[in-house]
């Protein structure tokens, strides 16, 4: 067993959110394979390569909103530095930040994000140290291990979604404050309401 079908194993024994079949999400546009740009055709391909399956659905202009705070996450392209396109649920409304394209694997759960306000992959910034460390943020141009998650549902409905290199869940941290409020980080155990989100 791969390490993906591991991964979904451990999920439904688990007893997390369970794996179900694709559904198209409000809003958001099914892609269908050669109909996309050639980005998100590489995107598709890679993770087909990944998981071998040879149908991967994709789709754009996808949201994806924090249990925690009912909040829309936004890639923060408009800041600098280490924090350029950090992801953060913050958004009382939708506009292009609040956009994602994402392709996932049904069997295996495999998912790869991008944001389409920077057309960036979505990594899990393990060189960081505290509160930073496994932040996400939408500044990679190619897939590596900071780029590959495991996701517990097809868009539309609610999911977790899992860090493969930091072996955590993706939390929205809404006990931070100021600038860190709602900052997506791969840093928890366990799923609760900080680690639910909705496509």
């Amino acid at each position: 067993m791969n390490s993906a079908a591991r991964c979904a194993a451990a999920v439904m024994a688990a007893g997390l959110l369970p794996f179900v079949a694709p559904s198209a999400p409000a809003g958001a546009v099914p892609v269908a394979p050669g109909a996309g740009a050639p980005a998100l055709e590489r995107m598709r391909r890679e993770v087909a390569a990944a998981t071998g399956s040879p149908d991967v659905p994709c789709w754009r202009d996808i949201t994806i909103r924090s249990a925690a705070n009912g909040r829309y996450v936004s890639a923060e392209i408009g800041w600098d530095g280490p924090f350029y396109g950090a992801l953060r649920a913050r958004a009382t409304s939708v506009g292009p930040w609040e956009r994602f394209i994402v392709c996932r694997d049904t069997g295996s759960g495999v998912t790869r994000i991008r944001a389409q306000a920077n057309n960036d992959f979505v990594s899990a910034e393990l060189d960081y140290a505290g509160a930073r460390y496994g932040l996400l943020r939408a500044q990679s141009e190619t897939v590596g291990g900071w780029e590959r998650y495991y996701s517990n549902r097809e868009p539309g409905g609610n999911f977790s979604f899992y860090a493969r290199d930091t072996r955590r869940w993706v939390s929205a941290e809404v006990t931070f404050r100021g600038r860190a409020y709602g900052t997506l980080r791969a840093r928890a155990t366990s799923v609760g309401a900080e680690e639910t989100f909705s496509w």
